[in-house]
């Protein structure tokens, strides 16, 4: 980044909003630096491929343009990716975009391909290719996409 980039999204003074980032997966940690840098504050990565921080809407032309960053989108006044603790975990469908939370795949984003009774049935990216996985169903949690990312 030259000082001039720099300069322009320096933050101190102006109104920040909150942005969400769609990022290439793998690159969330190096977009999140560089977020910080630029001066975004509450830099956070919900889920893979995401990064959202609160950024002078000046700087995301400049944003736009880093290394692993697709596109830029800003959030209103809800939160897309609001805390779910308390609430109980949805039931994976076919064609759900789901997370293994443990074992061999755990941390693994897939998209369900079909139900086997306790079982689902994900297909994952390992190695460049498209391998289908078996994990209990309660060990995938739906990812909670907002709904223009569908």
């Amino acid at each position: 980044m030259s000082d001039r980039q720099t300069e322009a999204c320096s933050t101190e003074n102006a109104l920040h909003a909150r942005w969400a980032f769609d990022v290439t997966p793998g690159r969330e940690r190096h977009v999140a630096l560089q977020l910080q840098e630029l001066g975004c504050t509450d830099v956070e990565r919900p889920t893979k491929g995401y990064v959202i921080a609160h950024c002078d809407p000046t700087a995301v032309p400049v944003i736009k343009r880093l290394s692993g960053v697709v596109r830029a989108l800003p959030l209103l006044d809800s939160d897309l990716f609001e805390d779910l603790s308390n609430v109980e975990p949805l039931l994976a469908k076919v064609a759900d975009v789901v997370q293994v939370s443990s074992g061999p795949y755990a941390q693994m984003t897939g998209i369900v391909r079909a139900l086997d009774g306790e079982d689902v049935l994900v297909d994952v990216s390992l190695m460049g290719r498209v391998v289908r996985v078996r994990a209990k169903a309660t060990h995938v949690s739906v990812m909670p996409l907002p709904e223009p990312w569908r």
